[in-house]
């Protein structure tokens, strides 16, 4: 490997039955660049070609809905369904295959459905617990999102379970208080995610590519730790996952997707202990996400094997064109310098965008 730059991050990689580029995935991230209608907008084709021209090997998607009744708090999130604008689908996994990328939907996780707040348990008032068939009827919308995902030209479906929502307040013992099926043990808690795999397989072919986000760490009191996202691994592996995406952060929490809510105990590589256990207790691909910014950064993460590929999210943001300049010999660290100012004219309705450069 050359000092010059990790070599290997830039060379193909077969996940999944996919062949990657390289080692770079472009993470989730809320844009606010939907039609009314759910479907991707003209600015949000355009960004993901800009990250597909500038060197990711897989972009995932920002959260779909798969229902217009389901609500993650905005009215801005792609939605795909049965009655969805197929062309306008076709025509952004097009873009990005055109350019060289892979392009992966992610499954949006839940948090309101209708007018109701919903959860695996009544954590705080004014929350509903699911009941079990109400469990069932999300696991087959999940599924039906998946084949349409496939139809529409998708290469791969992403399960969200992280970041304290629905599915990743399954898996946490603060959250999850169920004593039935799906709570108590850790078999019962992962429960949700093995019978969504297996719907997706069902409904979309068992040979589509499924993976999954989940959470390694709540920064919540009795919240889900990094031992315990180690022992779901080896659950979710038997299940037929893919692959791995390892965050953390929850609702409430000390920490959320952007990593510790106090600044001053912020360090890039943030759930990487995460992203090492869960590398360790399954054989399956992990990606490490977590404000990670420097070229040799990424190359220890990849040498001492705490995961297979890296997550970008902000820094594609300010630098479409990252990975390429990296690539081609530049190893500046990521301009991105984390101030969240994107996120803040996401919420304002204004799109995703760096405004350090505006």
């Amino acid at each position: 490997m050359s000092d010059e730059h990790p070599r290997s991050v830039f060379e193909p990689l077969e996940i999944m039955g996919l062949n990657l580029r390289n080692r770079f995935i472009r993470s989730a991230t809320m844009e606010g660049m939907v039609s009314t209608d759910g479907v991707p907008g003209a600015k949000l084709k355009d960004l993901y070609q800009a990250i597909a021209k500038g060197g990711a090997g897989l972009i995932s998607t920002s959260g779909c809905l798969p229902d217009p009744d389901w609500s993650m708090g905005s009215q801005r999130q792609l939605i795909l369904h049965a009655g969805a604008d197929r062309s306008a689908w076709k025509e952004l996994t097009r873009w990005v295959h055109g350019h060289g990328a892979l392009i992966s939907l992610q499954m949006s996780p839940f948090i309101r459905i209708g007018e109701r707040w919903v959860g695996p348990s009544e954590y705080r008032p004014g929350v509903h617990a699911l009941a079990a068939d109400e469990i069932e009827f999300i696991v087959l919308l999940y599924a039906k999102m998946a084949a349409l995902a496939r139809r529409v030209g998708f290469d791969a479906v992403q399960v969200h379970a992280g970041h304290g929502y629905g599915l990743a307040q399954f898996l946490s013992p603060h959250f999850n208080r169920r004593d039935d099926a799906y709570g108590g043990s850790v078999e019962n808690r992962v429960r949700i995610l093995v019978h969504i795999r297996k719907a997706i397989g069902e409904n979309a072919g068992d040979d589509f590519p499924v993976w999954i986000k989940m959470n390694s760490f709540d920064g919540i009191p009795g919240g889900l730790i990094p031992d315990q996202a180690a022992g779901y691994a080896r659950l979710l592996e038997e299940a037929g996952y893919g692959a791995i995406e390892v965050t953390g952060g929850a609702i409430g929490g000390s920490h959320d997707s952007r990593g510790a809510l106090d600044k001053s105990q912020w360090f890039e590589g943030y759930y990487l202990e995460g992203a090492a256990k869960v590398k360790a207790a399954a054989n399956l691909p992990v990606s490490a996400v977590g404000g990670i910014r420097k070229l040799d950064i990424i190359k220890r993460i990849l040498s001492e094997g705490v995961a297979d590929m890296i997550s970008l999210s902000r820094p594609l943001i300010r630098e479409p064109d990252l990975i390429h300049r990296w690539a081609k010999g530049d190893k500046a660290p990521a301009r991105c310098i984390s101030c969240n100012g994107c996120f803040a004219m996401m919420m304002k309705g204004k799109g995703l965008f760096c405004v350090q450069d505006h």
